[in-house]
């Protein structure tokens, strides 16, 4: 029986490590993921400014609401596109890092939306998923061990009396 048990507790381990392992390789496809949503709000950003800029319909405005309207489409242009080419810059590694530093909430939670997992076998992605295993192992440890003290005998009960 006890056999048995080590051989459950030995497969637990590895199913738990193997998750923990496929889990953290998703870090840079959800990275990368959101990186191309980024670059399609760069676009947007960069396309609304330059409309604010040149179209005859914000020429029109009062000149404080004008720059008003125009500082608002630059900051947007500015923030979006400085975002994306600090987690582009970053060594591969090191983007889910640089992503966790300063991301927009609404389009990670847009990427979250649409997220496709993958299977990557980039150095990165291999980094992230050799990681997550050792966590998640190391996790099954910490968590099991209440249970082997719990089962171990008392040192005043294996005492002879």
């Amino acid at each position: 029986m006890r056999w048995l048990l080590r051989k459950f507790d030995s497969l637990a381990g590895t199913v738990l490590a193997a998750i923990g392992g496929l889990t953290a390789a998703q870090a840079p496809v959800f990275v990368q993921q959101y990186l191309q949503r980024l670059g399609g709000h760069v676009d947007e950003a960069h396309r609304n400014l330059v409309r604010v800029t040149t179209d005859d319909t914000f020429t029109g405005l009062a000149a404080p609401v004008r720059f008003a309207v125009e500082a608002s489409a630059r900051d947007r242009f500015v923030e979006l596109e400085s975002q994306r080419q600090a987690i582009a810059a970053a060594v591969p590694a090191l983007r889910p890092v640089e992503f966790l530093q300063a991301f927009d909430p609404e389009i990670a939670a847009a990427t979250l939306d649409g997220f496709e997992a993958a299977l990557p076998l980039d150095p990165a992605s291999l980094i992230y998923g050799a990681a997550g295993i050792v966590a998640a192992w190391l996790l099954y440890e910490v968590l099991k061990l209440p249970f082997l003290l719990a089962r171990r005998p008392r040192a005043s009960a294996r005492r002879p009396a």
